[in-house]
């Protein structure tokens, strides 16, 4: 059976205050950049679980089309918005999904489909609306990072309840450099900080993007890390003794139930204030003419 269809374009978005009843109605299309095998080796669950579990929605709320691994994007998006995860790989690579993924994007966009876009995802629609994105000059940032908001952050609706500064999961080599003040979308404008400029961004009244891994929890950053840990040892983010692995590993722990929590709050906020005003289903947002 078909759902019902959503007219992007008739919906304000921003300002919304309606109860989370959207948990009941809304769907999500979940574009998942990182190819399946290599986190089922990793013996975790399924991404898409991870999206689910952050935006405490049901997993059937969530469609997932597995784009690394070849599936085909829609023509027409029935669903009332957008996520989209982080990879293995970088955006600027030149392969012919990461193509289309930043066409999808674009013309998702123009539509009107609220859009939230993670690690890979943030690189790849920042890139959509004119920055750059390569190689961070300060190297990878892996575990446990403070973010800050910026002026700007502080005013947006997605950071709304959460303090100035607080502490996120992360993991990433690339970094988003040379942001436009505005695009074909709109304004663009630096929403968060950390080690690195623009880990978070307003493209637009419709895309946020975030740097960091809000969906991440202590268990997936360790089984990252266990993969990871000869490579982060040579880069100085692990120590080289047992010692210091399972130092590494409690810290994760002990900043797993506040990091989770605030996560949840920002999901919570972006469904509020971003995908609620489309929970009126007038007709499709077809992609293609």
């Amino acid at each position: 059976m078909t759902a019902p269809a959503i007219d992007h374009r008739a919906a304000r978005v921003g300002g919304a205050r309606r109860p989370l009843h959207v948990r009941q109605r809304c769907r999500l299309l979940f574009l998942n950049t990182q190819e399946q095998a290599p986190v089922r080796e990793m013996g975790l669950t399924p991404y898409r679980d991870w999206i689910a579990e952050v935006t405490r929605l049901d997993a059937d709320q969530i469609h997932c089309v597995n784009v690394a691994d070849g599936e085909a994007l829609p023509d027409t998006i029935e669903a009332h918005a957008i996520i989209g995860g982080g990879s293995g790989h970088s955006s600027y690579e030149e392969l012919p999904w990461i193509r289309r993924v930043k066409e999808f994007l674009a013309a998702a966009q123009r539509k009107g489909v609220p859009e939230l876009h993670i690690c890979w995802s943030h690189q790849a629609k920042a890139e959509v609306a004119g920055a750059i994105s390569k190689t961070g000059h300060q190297g990878r940032r892996f575990g446990i990072e403070t973010l800050t908001l910026t002026p700007a952050g502080r005013l947006d609706p997605l950071f709304r309840g959460l303090p100035d500064a607080f502490d996120v999961f992360t993991s990433h080599v690339d970094a988003v450099y040379d942001v436009p003040a505005s695009s074909e979308f709109g304004p663009v404008a630096e929403l968060a900080y950390g080690v690195y400029r623009n880990e978070a961004l307003a493209i637009g009244a419709t895309a946020r993007t975030l740097q960091i891994h809000p969906e991440m929890t202590s268990g997936i950053a360790a089984a990252l890390a266990q993969v990871r840990r000869k490579q982060l040892i040579a880069e100085g983010h692990l120590g080289p003794s047992e010692a210091d692995y399972a130092a590494f590993l409690e810290s994760l722990d002990w900043a797993d139930r506040d990091i989770r929590a605030r996560m949840r709050t920002l999901l919570d906020n972006w469904l509020r204030y971003y995908v609620a005003p489309t929970l009126s289903p007038p007709v499709a947002a077809a992609l293609r003419a």
